[in-house]
């Protein structure tokens, strides 16, 4: 075999070296052009927005979980809301818990979870939104509709993925409770502050909510224990009344109310005499109140058995949602 000359191997040895660049670097100049390094304050945005972290606290268990927002909103879907409801309802049911959701994150320059400062929501219903994995919630539907009701959630996320409700540009925040009573209520009068989109409206779809109408009742003696009053006073109001006086609120519930030399607020009776709503009425016989309640929750923004009935009657989630946040409008989480 004939000897190759020393000098051509230095030769074919930078040849290779240029022929190589020649086919890489197009690749390593794209490659490279494609990275963005982002700082903690300012993180990459995924190209999905279904896959933003959001950090989740669940109470009684360790630590923070970090869920996909999709993952994280079928969850919320399946605990918010009966999965026997109409697709369209749980459609709505969808947006208003993933335009919540964004608004918490901190991220987005949200509060995120006062619970836990290192989480972006609460899963707990009194102070953020119920979640269960959808995984649980299937054992619990059972055998028979586990799976169908699982494909619904799933199907009423997906077919929403990444819209949320925006009011001048900004998501709003979408509260919703179970059933209004027939009227939903102004956010002013539960939280104090005037809020555009969260004003009354009528909800007549609720009839076959199982909390459209309800009673409670209680003993005299209880009524002034909760609200740390003198009995006698209650016993000297004319007739059958329970308060001295009780004023409207701009939903027609009730705003103040007034015994002895006391003032409430509707939502401050409500969680002194652990009732459902703040719409109501007190009838008083002898030592006994009865209360008539209509509804469940605090009464602002989406009633869902009233989503759920206006579904029933042929609107669509987008209906939906405009009827219960009035001068919103649907956005991608991520637009120009």
């Amino acid at each position: 075999m004939p000897v190759r000359p020393a000098w051509r191997r230095p030769v074919a040895g930078w040849f290779l070296l240029a022929l190589v660049l020649t086919v890489l670097l197009p690749f390593l100049v794209v490659l490279t052009r494609g990275l963005r390094i982002e700082t903690p304050q300012a993180p990459a945005v995924p190209l999905d927005p279904g896959q933003l972290p959001v950090r989740v606290w669940i109470p009684g268990q360790d630590g923070v979980q970090t869920l996909p927002l999709e993952v994280y909103l079928t969850g919320v879907v399946a605990a918010e809301m009966p999965a026997s409801f109409h697709i369209e309802a749980l459609k709505a049911q969808a947006v208003a818990a993933r335009t919540y959701t964004v608004r918490q994150m901190q991220v987005f320059g949200g509060p995120g979870c006062r619970e836990q400062a290192e989480a972006d929501v609460c899963g707990d219903p009194q102070t953020g939104q119920a979640w269960q994995p959808l995984e649980a919630r299937r054992r619990d539907w059972g055998l028979l509709n586990g799976w169908r009701f699982a494909r619904k959630i799933q199907q009423a996320v997906q077919e929403t993925a990444g819209l949320i409700l925006v009011y001048q540009g900004a998501p709003i925040d979408a509260v919703y409770h179970s059933t209004s009573g027939g009227r939903t209520e102004d956010a002013a009068a539960v939280w104090g502050n005037q809020v555009p989109y969260l004003r009354p409206v009528d909800s007549p779809w609720e009839t076959a909510s199982p909390h459209w109408r309800s009673t409670r009742t209680m003993t005299l003696q209880e009524f002034a224990r909760r609200l740390e009053v003198d009995p006698k006073v209650v016993r000297d109001l004319p007739g059958d009344q329970c308060f001295a006086r009780v004023e409207s609120s701009p939903g027609g519930r009730v705003g103040r109310a007034t015994v002895g030399e006391k003032a409430f607020t509707g939502p401050q009776l409500r969680q002194r005499l652990e009732l459902p709503s703040t719409w109501w009425t007190c009838r008083r016989q002898g030592e006994q109140l009865t209360f008539t309640i209509r509804g469940w929750g605090h009464g602002v923004g989406m009633s869902q058995y009233g989503a759920d009935g206006m579904a029933r009657q042929g609107r669509t989630y987008q209906e939906i949602l405009r009827h219960y946040y009035p001068g919103t409008s649907l956005r991608p989480i991520f637009s120009e």
